[in-house]
């Protein structure tokens, strides 16, 4: 983006990381952005979550994707699941808006993930994955540009994070007394199984090796409080072996208070005469 005139931000989502966002940008905190719309499905409901919030940032709370168009945004960040996206998605590519995407795991699916691809491409739009609460990346995704022999990564998260999650199918979280692996799989496979919990998979997985080829181990902890993410990562220009404690969300525990600080470091870098990793 050339300019310097304020980058308009849209959002859709105000839960855990939406909401972060927008007070983020509202507070001056994103950098030269500015929120032109909110939208959410239940908007009295989040009226009064954010009751406190200034009479322009309430203002802008909708339920209606079509005030969030006629707000002309210049990028809308998705923070609201992969139902939302698949929803609102491609229209928003179409419409020539940049699309910021947290929830990476919707492109598990390859048909969908070229179907947005061909939107973007046609309306001169980029779509935008958001790094998350992963760690490293940019270094792991240059490294790609070599050869590649292991890309893997665990997730290890306290009991709670694994709560209303497809983990239940698999094991009794009640009854577990010792950090306990639960899945092993690609990664194609564990953002698939569980979306609002693996997304960091998919993107490592996106970003270097790809879905089938990045292997995943998901483990909950009935005694940690924190998300232990272990990554091993092996290519021809070197080798990296990292171990990231990240904080749950207080608000929704399947998420770290990371995610929306990523996303609110990329407002920065999109809204700024200068970026910091790229």
């Amino acid at each position: 983006m050339k300019s310097q005139t304020r980058l308009k931000v849209g959002i859709i989502g105000l839960g855990a990381i939406g909401g972060h966002v927008a007070s983020c940008i509202e507070k001056g905190e994103a950098g030269n952005a500015e929120l032109v719309a909110l939208v959410c499905r239940d908007k009295e409901k989040y009226l009064a979550i954010n009751k406190d919030q200034s009479s322009h940032f309430k203002s802008l709370i909708t339920d209606d994707i079509e005030t969030l168009f006629a707000a002309q945004p210049d990028i809308v960040i998705e923070a609201a699941g992969q139902e939302s996206l698949s929803q609102y998605g491609v229209a928003i590519l179409e419409k020539g808006i940049d699309l910021l995407v947290s929830s990476i795991g919707l492109f598990t699916n390859d048909d969908i993930l070229e179907t947005f691809t061909q939107a973007a491409e046609q309306s001169g739009a980029q779509i935008l994955l958001s790094a998350g609460a992963l760690p490293a990346l940019d270094w792991m995704s240059a490294s790609s540009l070599s050869e590649v022999t292991n890309a893997a990564i665990t997730q290890e998260k306290p009991v709670i994070s694994w709560k209303g999650t497809h983990a239940e199918k698999l094991i009794d979280l009640d009854a577990i007394t010792e950090p306990t692996c639960f899945f092993e799989g690609t990664a194609r496979e564990a953002a698939s199984f569980f979306p609002k919990s693996s997304n960091i998979s998919a993107m490592l997985a996106l970003a270097t090796i790809g879905l089938d080829n990045t292997r995943v181990r998901l483990v909950a902890d009935p005694i940690s409080y924190v998300m232990n993410t272990y990554i091993e990562f092996d290519s021809a220009v070197g080798h990296l072996q990292l171990n990231c404690q990240g904080i749950p969300s207080p608000s929704n525990p399947s998420t770290s208070t990371g995610v929306p600080l990523s996303i609110v470091k990329s407002i920065r870098n999109l809204s700024s005469p200068i970026h910091y990793g790229i």
